[in-house]
């Protein structure tokens, strides 16, 4: 009987110690939540724009126990305005054809994949990746960088574009170039971009809403390309895994 009451005892404790550890976390979560900040100017990469029409970057932050939250907002001189909803015309002017390349698969061995049960058999893999820089705004400016897939032994290097980067300058170099962009799924998200900084492929393509614009597959003739824009033109350069973007 002793042994019983002692068990029931312990269970009892354990059951109010998780009530109180719970009620714990969420009090000290409710203190580490600072609230959104409100909107305010921040230095950051934007995309290039017009003389006429300059890009003011804002943030609004929110700190939790969990994470932290930030909101990027662009003023062209309207008002602010997020910057996912700014270039969604800009995403959604890509054509359909290519959106569907993006995201086609291949049959790869499953024996490349740790983790699958069936290693005799094969995994349907994405055979490309994109990554997508708004480079531009008035006109607006994406350019892609296609990369195609490899898998196994003789897989092909990646890029040096991967967002955790353990070479800490070159993602500080990255960073200060260009900005992650939370636009949702699509063929070259997670990598969607804003800024002047892309990533060199060999396979690079340009789209814009402006239809004076040629939109495309870039070409490089001793590492630069151009893309014609009204007043001026997009100067591209590549070096090394980067592709550098102004405008003159």
């Amino acid at each position: 009987m002793k042994v019983i009451l002692w068990i029931l005892g312990v269970l009892i404790a354990l059951f109010v110690l998780q009530k109180v550890a719970r009620m714990l976390f969420w009090f000290l979560a409710a203190l580490r939540d600072t609230g959104w900040t409100g909107e305010h100017k921040e230095a950051g990469p934007l995309p290039l724009s017009s003389p006429d029409m300059p890009i003011v970057r804002l943030v609004e932050k929110r700190s939790t126990f969990e994470m932290e939250y930030k909101r990027l907002l662009w003023d062209e001189g309207n008002g602010p305005i997020e910057a996912r909803d700014r270039i969604k015309p800009l995403i959604e002017s890509v054509p359909k054809e290519f959106v569907e390349r993006m995201f086609s698969k291949i049959k790869v061995p499953a024996k490349y994949f740790v983790g699958l049960r069936d290693k005799t058999g094969t995994s349907d893999e994405p055979k490309y990746e994109g990554w997508g820089v708004v480079v531009s705004l008035n006109p607006d400016v994406l350019i892609v960088s296609v990369h195609e897939c490899s898998y196994g032994p003789q897989a092909q290097r990646r890029p040096r574009w991967d967002i955790s980067l353990r070479d800490k300058a070159r993602s500080a170099y990255i960073h200060a170039r260009i900005e992650y962009i939370e636009y949702g799924y699509g063929y070259f998200s997670p990598h969607l971009y804003a800024g002047t900084l892309v990533p060199w492929s060999k396979e690079m393509h340009v789209f814009s809403t402006d239809p004076t614009i040629k939109s495309g597959r870039l070409i490089f003739d001793v590492d630069q390309a151009t893309v014609v824009v009204p007043a001026g033109k997009l100067v591209l350069r590549h070096h090394d895994d980067d592709v550098d973007v102004t405008r003159q």
